[in-house]
């Protein structure tokens, strides 16, 4: 018997809330998680950070979803066939927290190799994706 459209959403969205939850309690446990699966992410951009390199790594291996994207509170599980609407999905607190240290380089073990310091990584828009890039910039 197929699978109904909202059981596939209710299916990812368990799978990949069980996934977040089981990276720790607190955002050190995250952080210990991600390394020990050799995770490295880039800070601030919502495809390649730490949390998305892991998720995309496990979820994207399902033929039902085409990649992930980790917001401040939420991840959104893109599904395959540009008509299928994306599955939200809460992050837990401690890797709400464990992001945004990791965006504040908390966590150096866990960035990519060959990114310079402080400098703001470029999203795949071709934009900034750090929160002071929302700010109007001042004449030199």
């Amino acid at each position: 018997m197929p699978v109904r459209r909202s059981s596939e959403r209710t299916v990812v969205r368990q799978q990949t809330a069980a996934l977040l939850h089981s990276l720790g309690a607190t955002p050190g446990e995250v952080a210990a998680s991600l390394a020990a699966a050799g995770v490295r992410g880039v800070p601030a951009n919502s495809r390649e950070c730490a949390v998305a390199v892991y998720l995309g790594a496990v979820v994207s291996a399902d033929p039902r979803v085409r990649g992930v994207k980790v917001c401040k509170s939420e991840v959104l599980v893109e599904r395959s066939g540009w008509w299928r609407r994306s599955v939200v999905v809460p992050l837990p607190s401690a890797v709400r927290q464990f992001i945004a240290a990791f965006d504040a380089r908390s966590y150096p073990e866990l960035v990519r190799p060959g990114l310079p310091a402080g400098i703001p990584p470029i999203g795949q828009d071709g934009s900034s994706t750090s929160p002071s890039s929302a700010l109007p910039q001042q004449p030199a």
